[in-house]
């Protein structure tokens, strides 16, 4: 190579190493979403739970966002205002939902969060009396 390839690959590596952490952080929107609670508990295996949630979320810039989930029961919901930051709902199932918020315009994927679902009963478990290494 010569020195003015060199040089040019030296440039080029430098300017990529200045742009990269800027076209990361416009590709990353620092967007949040909250649910709170995010376990339910209920009380017997395959029992469905019933619970009321919030969702919060925050965005590094205003826009209007589109909540989504897992679970057929629940449809997209969008807002209407870019002021709108929570949306509450009240959840009746017995499997996990994950919801994902995104971009209204582009329907690019922003955040999302999980609603556990976990069983408070503790499996029955037979106990052996003697011990493993026993030979009576």
């Amino acid at each position: 190579m010569t020195l003015s390839q060199l040089s040019w690959l030296a440039l080029i590596g430098l300017s990529l190493s200045l742009v990269s952490p800027h076209l990361a952080q416009a590709n990353s929107r620092d967007a949040v979403l909250k649910l709170t609670p995010e376990i339910c508990i209920t009380s017997l295996d395959n029992q469905a739970c019933d619970i009321d949630i919030e969702l919060h979320w925050t965005l590094a810039k205003n826009e209007l966002v589109c909540i989504l989930s897992d679970n057929i029961a629940y449809p997209k919901w969008c807002s209407d205002s870019v002021l709108t930051n929570t949306l509450q709902m009240k959840i009746h199932t017995s499997t996990d939902i994950e919801f994902i918020m995104v971009s209204k315009d582009s329907n690019q994927t922003l955040a999302s969060a999980k609603l556990k679902i976990t069983s408070a009963a503790q499996p029955q478990v037979r106990r052996r009396y003697r011990n493993p290494w026993s030979l009576f």
